[in-house]
């Protein structure tokens, strides 16, 4: 492994896989289904950027270099973005995962950005509402109704990520924990501002919480 952010991003793929491995295939449903309405979340925000800032981007910093967006070791990551972008990679995008990992960066660049782009199938959540200055006052200047469509996407993400009420994130952080799994970026509960957080709403912070899809049922872990 190669510098703690590698090692870190390891472990945490790493906790992932294992469990993914072992779940049956209702376990795996349950799962799949949790993260369907985040999913059509993404896929909305995916065709806003498509449309709105792939031009501007592609051109600006991909095809003439990466901008901070991209800088080594800069990239904020979730462990539920990791959960998710297993979730739909193949053996082929797991293992080019894991290699980039188990080397040394040598440039600048972040970790996981390969000559066809990213490397994860699923962006994490930071780089997918990540747009550099430039590129938002390029782009908004010119559809001022692109403005608000982003600060929409923005808002609609705390609904999955900022936990004052239960969130997804947290939910999937707990879903693996309960499996065994541990990772330094199990931040839902162990990071002390977001438990800060839950513990202003009213929410446990050291008692875990699974809910199903339809959050109409609930069980505590009380170990």
């Amino acid at each position: 492994m190669y510098g703690d952010y590698n090692r870190d991003q390891w472990q945490s793929f790493e906790a992932v896989r294992r469990v993914l491995e072992a779940l049956s295939g209702e376990e795996r449903a349950l799962l799949e289904g949790m993260i369907r309405p985040y999913m059509d979340f993404r896929n909305r925000l995916d065709a806003f950027t498509h449309r709105r800032f792939e031009s501007f981007c592609r051109k600006t910093c991909f095809d003439e270099g990466p901008a901070a967006c991209c800088g080594f070791e800069s990239i904020f990551t979730f462990f539920a973005d990791q959960v998710v972008t297993l979730l739909h990679s193949n053996s082929e995008a797991l293992r080019a995962i894991f290699r980039v990992l188990e080397r040394p960066n040598r440039n600048r660049h972040c970790v996981y950005l390969g000559k066809a782009g990213c490397l994860w199938k699923v962006r994490p959540i930071g780089c997918a509402l990540f747009f550099c200055d430039q590129a938002k006052a390029a782009v908004f200047e010119r559809r001022p109704e692109a403005l608000s469509d982003w600060e929409s996407f923005r808002r609609e993400e705390k609904e999955y990520t900022w936990p004052s009420k239960p969130v997804l994130f947290d939910e999937l952080e707990t879903f693996f924990m309960l499996r065994g799994a541990d990772s330094p970026h199990l931040y839902f509960h162990r990071s002390p501002g977001l438990l800060r957080v839950k513990k202003r709403a009213g929410l446990p912070v050291h008692q875990t919480f699974f809910c199903e899809t339809s959050r109409a049922k609930c069980s505590k872990d009380r170990s």
